[in-house]
């Protein structure tokens, strides 16, 4: 953001770093106190909350005013947004676990291969949102221009849709539900021996509100077998991952500059993370057609081991890589698949699959937070040290860690979490839960 920017007249040095910590420091918070509420308030009580704080942190986010308002809230444009963005980040990271957690417990039969398969479909919706973005922002450049106010209020309110609707959706079954309440005889006609049905706000099922009255959450965690280790295979493993992934995310320029030229427009610059977003699509959908037939500890050490492969290649030839634009483009194209047929798919697994049901989400946020928390570690050090030691280094670096990570996953993951077999007391302890 230079002095051509919309709004030049309030930009810094540290503009962009403080809308991004808020966002990622937003999430954080989020997934920890999301994941909570899951486990205290019930899965559905807890999304819908968060939701709508996303909602109203998208809405927010698009309706900031152009002054200052210094005499009222003493926040630029900019600094009104990273608060916004805050409350965006901690809607976005509760939903996070409570989404993995519900599909997982949303299996028709309970199996682990079958909860691995809808906690994958779920996920690759993440790539299919990477891929809305950038597209919906070179639609609205094109349509409106770069100088648009509307541009970008209208791409951030965008986010506010996907609450609206879950909101909507909801107190529709409220009313239905009601509507039954008052004619119980129709209620009956209606959904007996219906499996289409879907079980109404006051019935009970796999992804019911699951809270306990009884046995507190932290009752529940210390009493959950192989918690160290349990937490080194998701939470320590997530927060190396993410070192890597987010930090290979913010590497893209030095990457896109090479083989494409550098972004002069902003047009430019959501063309190039189209282009990214393209070439990491393939790997969320081989991921779902994977699982099932290959284990999740199988899949996310595969993904570490071509990762170090593929970072080696980039750290030893990067100058040669550079003036052969193509093949790197397709190397480092090639890390993103591996990330995602791998152990970015993995990681929103596994916790899901081997904590118990009354600490499940809880445990999900804290090793979801974990990894935002490598995240933002990524994101910060990434650039500096690459100036410091250079690009093929850290490359190098990325190897080293993409090999440990193999190490742990292989020592610490169970190899039948994620087949029909594997379960964690979940048909009986849910139902104990549930019925507390």
């Amino acid at each position: 953001m230079g002095g051509d920017s919309l709004y030049a007249d309030f930009v810094g040095a540290d503009t962009k770093s403080v809308c991004t910590s808020a966002l990622i420091a937003g999430m954080i918070l989020g997934q920890i106190v999301g994941g909570s509420l899951g486990d205290w308030l019930g899965r559905h009580k807890a999304i819908a909350f968060v939701m709508a704080i996303q909602t109203i942190g998208s809405m927010g986010s698009a309706t900031m005013t152009h002054q200052s308002l210094e005499q009222f809230i003493f926040l630029d444009i900019f600094r009104q947004l990273a608060a916004w963005r805050f409350l965006l980040g901690f809607g976005c990271g509760g939903i996070y676990p409570l989404a993995a957690v519900i599909s997982a417990e949303s299996a028709s039969n309970g199996s682990g291969n079958d909860r691995a398969k809808l906690v994958a479909l779920t996920f690759s919706m993440q790539g299919v949102g990477f891929l809305a973005v950038p597209l919906t922002a070179c639609m609205l450049l094109f349509v409106l221009g770069e100088r648009s106010d509307f541009t970008w209020r209208l791409l951030l309110g965008l986010g506010c849709v996907p609450g609206m609707y879950l909101g909507f959706v909801r107190w529709s079954k409220f009313r239905n539900d009601s509507a039954e309440e008052t004619n119980p005889q129709e209620s009956l006609l209606d959904n007996s021996d219906n499996p289409l049905s879907l079980p109404s706000l006051n019935q009970t099922s796999n992804t019911a509100d699951i809270s306990s009255t009884n046995i507190s959450i932290l009752q529940h965690v210390k009493a959950e077998d192989s918690l160290l280790k349990k937490l080194m295979g998701t939470a320590f493993i997530w927060f190396h991952f993410d070192v890597l992934f987010y930090g290979n995310t913010l590497f893209a320029p030095v990457v896109l500059k090479s083989a494409l030229g550098e972004a002069e427009t902003v047009f430019d610059t959501a063309a190039d993370t189209l282009l990214i977003a393209l070439l990491s699509l393939p790997g969320y959908f081989v991921s779902i057609f994977a699982v099932g037939k290959l284990s999740p500890k199988f899949i996310q050490a595969q993904g570490f081991l071509f990762m170090s492969i593929l970072y080696l290649i980039i750290g030893f030839t990067f100058d040669d890589l550079s003036q052969t634009k193509d093949l790197l483009l397709f190397i480092y194209a090639s890390t993103f698949f591996f990330s995602n047929f791998g152990p970015n798919t993995t990681t929103f697994m596994l916790p899901s699959m081997i904590f118990s049901p009354g600490c499940r989400s809880t445990m999900n946020g804290i090793c979801a937070a974990s990894g935002k928390a490598g995240a933002l570690f990524g994101s910060i050090i990434f650039i500096p040290v690459s100036d410091a030691i250079g690009n093929a280094t850290v490359m190098l670096i990325c190897a080293g860690v993409s090999l440990f990570s193999l190490a742990i996953t292989l020592w610490v993951i169970p190899s039948e979490v994620g087949t029909e077999t594997y379960c964690v007391g979940d048909d009986e302890q849910l139902e104990e839960v549930q019925e507390d």
